[in-house]
């Protein structure tokens, strides 16, 4: 019988469950979310329960029988192997994906802020001129910014893929 929280279960999956305690880390949600990370809130006797605002996101309340927490883990873990993780990027270059990290340059940031906020879905190439401050639209710069962008995150396990005619999307590996 589980009647406290542990801050992370193993599950038999690619990825693992965060498991947190409801409401007390309630603050932690935003950010989870945002990174594409699944996640259990136990909640506490009495407390409302949160309304799941995703697939990557369930609870149970405390106190909760071990085979009922283990279901709901292997349950979000499965579908969270249909929503890949997210890039995060902080307002030092820093890009982080999975456990892997790399630093870029002020013109890598421009672009990948744009491609990170819409992470999966294509970009117009007009947009991330705009995003670099590129006011004459010179597309060859683009282009140089974007392959020295795809070299640094080729080892993470990312890719920026050309959409012919459009644009650009950054993209998981598969």
């Amino acid at each position: 019988m589980l009647t406290q929280p542990s801050v992370r279960f193993a599950v038999e999956s690619a990825r693992d469950v965060v498991v947190l305690a409801w409401p007390e880390q309630a603050a932690d949600r935003e950010r989870l979310e945002r990174r594409n990370i699944p996640r259990l809130w136990l909640v506490e006797p009495g407390a409302e329960p949160p309304v799941a605002e995703t697939c990557l996101e369930d609870w149970l309340r405390l106190p909760a029988d071990d085979a009922d927490v283990r279901a709901r883990l292997v349950s979000l873990a499965r579908r969270a192997e249909h929503h890949p993780p997210r890039p995060t990027l902080d307002e030092h270059g820093e890009l982080g994906y999975r456990d892997l990290i790399a630093y870029l340059s002020p013109a890598e940031q421009l672009l990948a802020r744009v491609l990170v906020d819409r992470f999966g879905s294509a970009v117009p190439e007009s947009e991330l001129l705009a995003a670099t401050g590129d006011r004459d639209g010179n597309e060859q710069t683009l282009r140089v910014h974007v392959s020295r962008l795809r070299r640094r995150v080729a080892p993470m396990g990312l890719t920026v893929v050309s959409i012919r005619s459009y644009g650009y999307a950054m993209r998981a590996d598969a």
